[in-house]
């Protein structure tokens, strides 16, 4: 493996996992915000 394809490697698994990190990071914090959202406006009550 020459050191170029090394190189397109890793910079693709570091963008992998970054990614990875984001989407995850994302989610967790989608979940709260979506379960508390604050009183139900006078329009949906009647």
């Amino acid at each position: 493996m020459s050191l170029i394809s090394k190189v397109k490697h890793s910079t693709f698994t570091a963008i992998a996992s970054a990614l990875t990190l984001v989407a995850v990071y994302l989610v967790s914090v989608a979940s709260p915000v979506y379960i508390y959202s604050g009183e139900t406006p006078e329009e949906l009550l009647k």
